[in-house]
């Protein structure tokens, strides 16, 4: 019997419209897998495992076969009492799924993660000492785990969304997919992305969490029981970073130290300036760097600025335009304020 075949089989055993020859057939086979099965589980995790087999039945038959699921029930035999089939769908379960599954990995110990509708879903986890692991996961995403750090994952994502858990820091390297945001649980904190790129630092023994993004827009919000309205959250896109404080609570919005440039310039001359007025230099760099800049003095707005700006880092652009006019500039959480005298 093939594949095809058994799926069919077990799409009318599980609709009760076997034979009785196809129903003896499907006895024998189960008491042979149940036989030869070395599988020792408590009650706990045989409730678990049963669970995951129903799930994975569904799935695998759904997605496999050109005939459409119906909806489950119980064969309308005599012998189908509820003890004797929940022994067969065991034994039908154990010879179903492949020996490799993760299903029959290593069971996270720790306490289980629902996902979406009260699932349960069995998490893997894998730990780093010292130097950097790479992880990558089955939809495609890459994690970096950091040292001291360790990561727990399911061996395959649910069907609308990607869940994981970090104790320390990884980078993450998001495989886009629209209908199922990524999200990371790091303690207090949530980091929901599509797809994108950013990094975590959060130690358990540490006062604050640290994201900080590279590509894309990244929401983190805390890990509280409160309404969408009163959630305290914020939208970070590349460049920014958010602390938050364990002790205090609160999210605090900054700019990375040493911000790199997102949107580069077709050409070397579209970043050399002669004679151009500054609110249109300040707005290159503004779409370089994907930040804000804001003129506090308007008598800045009509001055002029001639200088190279390729290469440089973002501060010490910012220096020199602020050297041709008298002016100064302030970092205030994720925008930069110009201000000054005037030109010369």
């Amino acid at each position: 019997m093939n594949r095809h075949d058994f799926d069919i089989l077990l799409q009318k055993y599980l609709n009760g419209e076997c034979s009785a020859e196809e129903e003896q057939q499907v006895r024998d086979w189960s008491d042979s897998r149940l036989a030869h099965s070395h599988l020792t589980l408590d009650p706990r995790e045989k409730d678990a495992l049963k669970k995951k087999i129903w799930l994975r039945l569904r799935n695998s038959v759904r997605n496999r076969g050109p005939f459409k699921m119906a909806r489950l029930r119980w064969p309308k035999f005599g012998w189908a009492r509820p003890g004797i089939a929940a022994l067969v769908i065991l034994g039908l379960c154990l010879a179903y799924l492949s020996p490799t599954s993760p299903l029959f990995r290593q069971p996270d110990r720790s306490p289980p993660a629902r996902e979406s509708f009260g699932e349960l879903t069995e998490y893997l986890r894998i730990e780093n000492e010292k130097g950097e692991k790479a992880v990558l996961l089955e939809d495609g995403t890459r994690v970096v785990l950091r040292e001291n750090s360790q990561l727990r994952y399911p061996a395959q994502f649910h069907l609308t969304t990607r869940t994981v858990y970090l104790e320390g820091e990884a980078f993450f390297d998001v495989k886009k997919d629209p209908d199922r945001p990524f999200m990371v649980y790091t303690g207090e904190l949530v980091t929901q992305v599509l797809g994108t790129s950013f990094n975590i630092r959060s130690y358990p023994d540490a006062a604050t969490i640290e994201v900080q993004v590279v590509s894309g827009r990244v929401s983190v919000y805390e890990n509280q029981q409160k309404s969408p309205q009163n959630r305290n959250g914020i939208i970070l896109t590349p460049n920014q970073k958010i602390t938050f404080d364990r002790s205090s609570g609160k999210l605090l919005p900054e700019l990375i130290e040493e911000p790199v440039v997102v949107n580069p310039p077709d050409k070397p001359a579209d970043f050399a300036f002669e004679e151009a007025p500054v609110p249109a230099v300040l707005q290159a760099i503004q779409k370089a760097f994907t930040i804000e800049i804001v003129i506090e003095t308007p008598a800045l707005e009509h001055c002029m600025f001639t200088g190279d700006l390729n290469g440089l880092p973002l501060h010490t652009q910012l220096k020199l335009i602020c050297q041709s006019m008298n002016g100064s500039y302030e970092l205030r959480g994720t925008t930069f304020f110009v201000r000054g005298e005037g030109c010369p």
